[in-house]
């Protein structure tokens, strides 16, 4: 199998897996409820977010469609060339100058090392983020999260990613909780609830 069979199955399966996603993440958000008496509910944000997944899996599915279609129509053309001049003939510069037509896309590729040591440090602190949530609470386990995705991914300087992850989730939790009255998630350590992390 070579590597543009592979992407293009990858392709599938992914625009796939958001779609699956996304449903199960907007039942989950409207099941948390929509409204609270303080402003927006609980599963508001997880609502729009799945119906965005959703639509942007099938949105990719029907490009996949689309490319699947056209390279089916391309090959029944160039069939028809084949049946319809001789050989020597379907190989001239005229013929060949029709056909690449389009073909200015390149290839999709699959991640080296490098590139995998990305997605696996970035599923990796969503899930330690999902994990620790409960018992760090948001601020510090989003700051923890940005500082880990700066560093380590995009290679920021540490000071820089730690504090570009602290100015996002403090200013992310003023917009949650000052503007639109969400309550986020705080530590289950005495400690930290205490000072209001």
């Amino acid at each position: 199998m070579d590597t543009s069979t592979r992407a293009n199955g990858l392709d599938w399966a992914v625009a796939s897996a958001a779609i699956v996603i996304g449903v199960v993440v907007s039942f989950s958000g409207a099941s948390y409820g929509l409204t609270a008496q303080t402003g927006v509910g609980a599963g508001f944000f997880p609502l729009v977010a799945g119906i965005l997944m959703t639509l942007a899996g099938a949105l990719w599915i029907g490009q996949l469609t689309l490319a699947l279609r056209r390279a089916r129509v391309e090959a029944a053309l160039t069939a028809e060339l084949n049946l319809q001049f001789p050989q020597e003939v379907a190989g001239s510069a005229v013929l060949s100058l029709m056909e690449d037509q389009g073909d200015d896309e390149p290839d999709a590729e699959m991640p080296d090392r490098a590139g995998w040591v990305r997605i696996a440090t970035i599923l990796g602190s969503l899930v330690a983020a999902a994990v620790l949530l409960p018992l760090l609470g948001y601020t510090i386990v989003v700051t923890l999260q940005l500082a880990i995705t700066l560093f380590f991914v995009s290679r920021r300087k540490l000071w820089i990613s730690a504090a570009v992850a602290l100015g996002a989730a403090l200013g992310s939790r003023v917009v949650f909780e000052v503007w639109l009255g969400v309550v986020l998630p705080t530590s289950s350590l005495g400690f930290l609830a205490g000072l209001g992390l």
